[in-house]
């Protein structure tokens, strides 16, 4: 009873916003109204004929998670009056993709990951039956699901203009061919939309939305076909390339490059994309870049979010993403994840701590995935703060930095008394000139370990990142994570390291300073990082480092069990106790493949960096020998 009461006065509370919202942007485009920067927002088309449109998220992404963009997108589409379906097509095409190959045992699959009472070993099960049921399909894409992730790249996937234009011109062969023509085209057929929005947020999602694109064109000629997401912010350069015009005019109507919130609704509305800010089209001769909108939407006024795409996230209990920042406060040289913001590398355009608490208790969750690049300090405990004074509970998890200020235990206390369960931290490097040559100099690894053991005892799952090769760093000292990991295992529930990219749009490559690395020419677009080559180094040697950090990754003694329950979205239900003691249950996992030949090159690298003899003859050589750089 006291939780309808809570949730009827935030219901309110948001409602009235949302009213607002639409009263002063009805104002703001008839009377022309200005606003103060403070109160950043662009005009809206005043609310009119009703359409009907379908919003997907195709294959392939997590299925563990539920995405953000479309799902405050169909919020606000229905406020403004439209009729939406909003369709999770990376949950209802894997499923059909998997049950077709056999149906038994994905169905056991999904019972296990949906189920309160599965134990850890019904999970290493459920990891086992996706890995074999998802490698048994017949297939030329690379297609997989494994551990925490669903790999497919398509097999005509070079990251080339002609590779997508042949996926399109052969989409039989494609493995989501039989999902799109047998559930989303007579889903298409059914409701008839004006338009068809496909969020396309990064490479893997790229051929399946394309292919998905065209054959809805080719199905109903006169619904206007609109591609968004992140990936089009961050391949800008293609616009202006003749080839692309061939494969824009065979799937879409339109490319919304930048954030889609005020351009989708104006779409809606006019249905042509030539009077819309952020939009690409064709004029009938070439491809047309509208300038961005230069008054970027407020996060204060997005409605609470929808979460009702027809697929139900691999959870037995739902987790609600929140994006309530715009972009980052940091400007990492080489993160361009919030590329696609229309205020990427300025301010961030942030919701409060208020709202953020009014929008959880109206969406009912209770367990929260925070999207946005940084989710401040500050901000978690105002959000716990005013989840107090309203009576609910609720626990989320977000990234944040290596701050100093977790060398305070108490403020780790506090953040986990205001709801914090788990943070995702971006250590990257230990070697301090390095970590300032990408504009990352709040990071003090001198500092790392306490961080982590502080946030450790007050409870909070940590996941770090770790990058291998970054420009300028002796590739040696990559190896003082081997004994980092094994001094601070106990504080580190996940690890991921990743080799060095040059992303698009990020400062490495726009400002071009980079002094240990050359770019080579863009030869494929539709990758979303720069070809490059070490000018002093080999990639070879930074993919043995990569191999041992997998590999130390691997003794963790964390890797079993967060290998079964992927991402917070499972894990996060459990103590830290809990999941050390599950992982005294788990089979050990197989070593990296060719980890001698990584051993081997490494004998090679430290020779050459330190002018010593080192003759490495196994992993456990290489942590002793991390012990004394």
């Amino acid at each position: 009873m006291e939780e309808k009461k809570i949730y009827r006065k935030a219901k309110s509370t948001v409602q009235s916003i949302g009213i607002f919202a639409i009263i002063l942007l009805f104002f703001v485009n008839f009377f022309g109204f200005s606003i103060e920067e403070s109160f950043t927002i662009t005009a809206i088309v005043p609310i009119g004929r009703s359409r009907r449109i379908i919003l997907n998220n195709p294959p392939v992404s997590s299925p563990w998670h539920l995405p953000s963009g479309i799902s405050y997108l169909t919020s606000l589409l229905r406020q403004s009056g439209h009729e939406v379906s909003q369709r999770y097509g990376h949950i209802i095409g894997l499923e059909h993709v998997l049950s077709m190959q056999n149906e038994i045992k994905t169905h056991e699959a999904l019972s296990i990951v949906r189920s309160y009472n599965s134990t850890i070993y019904d999970w290493y099960k459920a990891r086992k039956l996706f890995e074999e049921v998802s490698r048994a399909i017949p297939t030329e894409d690379k297609f997989a699901v494994e551990r925490n992730n669903v790999i497919y790249v398509g097999s005509q996937q070079d990251g080339t203009i002609q590779g997508a234009i042949n996926a399109i011109k052969n989409r039989e062969s494609s493995i989501w061919y039989n999902y799109f023509n047998q559930i989303e085209i007579p889903h298409l057929m059914s409701f008839n939309p004006h338009l068809y929005g496909i969020s396309i947020g990064d490479e893997r999602q790229l051929f399946p939305g394309l292919i998905l694109a065209s054959m809805i064109k080719d199905a109903l000629p006169e619904t206007k076909v609109i591609l968004g997401g992140n990936f089009w912010s961050r391949v800008i350069a293609i616009y202006n390339d003749p080839q692309f015009f061939e494969l824009f005019n065979c799937c879409c109507d339109a490319i919304v490059y930048r954030e889609g919130f005020m351009p989708m609704i104006e779409l809606v509305e006019h249905l042509s994309p030539n009077l819309v800010s952020g939009t690409v089209w064709n004029n009938g001769k070439e491809l047309v870049m509208n300038k961005p909108i230069l008054k970027p939407f407020l996060f204060e006024l997005l409605p609470v979010p929808s979460f009702d795409g027809g697929g139900k996230q691999w959870s037995p209990d739902p987790v609600y993403p929140f994006y309530t920042a715009s972009n980052c406060f940091m400007q990492c040289e080489f993160c361009s994840i919030s590329g696609g913001s229309d205020s990427f590398l300025g301010k961030p355009r942030m919701m409060s701590a208020n709202n953020i608490v009014q929008q959880m208790a109206v969406s009912g969750g209770h367990r929260f995935d925070f999207y946005d690049e940084m989710l401040p300090i500050q901000t978690q405990l105002k959000i716990g703060q005013e989840l107090r004074s309203l009576g609910y509970k609720a626990e989320w998890n977000c990234y944040v930095t290596a701050s100093d200020q977790f060398l305070n235990p108490d403020l780790c206390h506090q953040l986990y008394e205001a709801g914090c369960r788990g943070v995702q931290l971006g250590l990257e490097s230990l070697d301090t000139p390095t970590l300032g040559n990408e504009n990352k100099r709040w990071n003090k690894p001198e500092h790392y370990g306490q961080i982590l053991t502080n946030l450790k005892n007050a409870g909070i799952h940590i996941h770090i990142f770790i990058i291998v090769g970054l420009p300028g760093e002796p590739l040696h000292q990559t190896l003082k994570w081997l004994s980092f990991i094994e001094q601070y295992g106990d504080s580190i529930l996940t690890i991921k390291s990743s080799r060095y990219r040059i992303a698009k749009n990020a400062p490495d490559e726009k400002n071009g300073n980079l002094k240990h690395v050359e770019i080579l020419p863009d030869t494929r677009p539709l990758h979303l990082n720069r070809d490059f080559r070490y000018l002093s180094v080999s990639n070879k040697k930074v993919d043995a480092l990569r191999d041992l950090l997998e590999q130390s990754c691997r003794e963790h003694w964390a890797y079993g069990v967060t290998s079964c329950l992927p991402w917070w979205t499972n894990r996060g239900r459990y103590t830290w106790d809990e999941l050390k003691a599950m992982s005294l249950n788990i089979p050990q996992n197989e070593p990296v493949e060719h980890l001698s030949r990584a051993i081997t090159k490494v004998n090679t690298i430290v020779q050459e960096e330190t002018k010593k003899d080192f003759i490495f003859k196994n992993f456990q050589d290489l942590v002793h020998y991390a012990k004394l750089i």
